[in-house]
């Protein structure tokens, strides 16, 4: 059991939102190892010295091969261990096997993130520390001190959010001006509101699987599921329970196959690999 929150243990299930989502803020050291492999032992220790004498400045994301074969395929893994650093939402660089600590760090400080001098930078740190109510403060204070920063009210709703606090999260997101409300990262973070309005009073997830098994054909759980799965992290399979949806009944709940799939690109962004291709397959099922 890893007491750090500096080192995380990763599956498919929180890839997206522990490794893609977090390496936009910081370098995000993925450690792909198996209990068998010796080699792995070695290295394992000294990733975790390094993530946690840094206290944030990157985070470490460990993934067992054997439990989590899906992700060591999709990215190739041959040999082990094999350390990937994720920046801005990919992997930027890749070391393979065992090599002495001045290497792993060099190549965390060549994408380090900027100092915390700032409200923003301060807390994001203190997020990272495990402070969540601290980071929140910060953002509070310093959105007084500048009520028209934008930057800050987004940063502000999307840990409100993340807390579980979606009210004042949504009336801080509706008092933005429009271009604001209506543009990145403001939309998706309306749009991942909007998923928590569909999953609220939902089954969990496993029996809302189990409802599909038994009936494919309940829309409504159908629905809930990808609100479900978004609000996990698993925005893959989200995408695919909506573009089901909308191969299914189209014109069920207003729409709700498409306009998920929207909101969805929205909460992902345009630059997101999975909105390119499910948006060509949301056309092809349209068209």
């Amino acid at each position: 059991m890893n007491d750090s929150p500096y080192v995380i243990e990763v599956t498919r299930e929180n890839f997206a939102a522990v490794v893609l989502d977090k390496s936009f803020q910081v370098p995000v050291l993925v450690d792909f190892w198996a209990e068998w492999c010796q080699p792995c032992q070695i290295l394992m220790p000294l990733l975790k010295r390094l993530a946690d004498s840094a206290k944030g400045a990157f985070l470490l994301a460990k993934i067992n091969t054997d439990l989590d074969q899906e992700l060591a395929l999709h990215f190739g893994i041959r040999a082990l261990p094999t350390v990937k650093l994720f920046r801005g939402g990919e992997a930027v660089e890749e070391l393979v096997g065992v090599h002495p600590e001045s290497v792993y760090r060099q190549l965390i400080e060549r994408h380090a993130a900027p100092p915390a001098d700032g409200p923003r930078e301060k807390a994001d740190q203190a997020w990272l520390q495990g402070k969540r109510g601290k980071a929140i403060e910060l953002l509070r204070a310093a959105l007084q001190a500048e009520p028209d920063n934008h930057e800050i009210a987004v940063d502000l709703a999307e840990k409100l959010i993340l807390e579980g606090e979606t009210r004042e999260a949504e009336e801080r997101l509706q008092s933005l001006p429009a271009d604001v409300r209506n543009a990145e990262p403001a939309s998706g973070l309306l749009a991942r509101l909007e998923f928590a309005a569909l999953a609220e009073g939902s089954p969990s997830l496993d029996s809302l699987w189990e409802a599909l098994d038994a009936n494919p054909e309940d829309h409504a759980k159908r629905r809930q599921l990808g609100a479900r799965l978004v609000l996990a992290g698993d925005y893959e399979a989200a995408l695919d329970q909506f573009l089901e949806l909308l191969k299914r009944a189209p014109q069920f709940g207003d729409e709700a196959g498409r306009k998920g799939l929207l909101s969805l690109f929205n909460l992902l962004g345009s630059g997101h690999e999975l909105v390119a291709t499910y948006r060509r397959k949301m056309y092809n099922l349209l068209h």
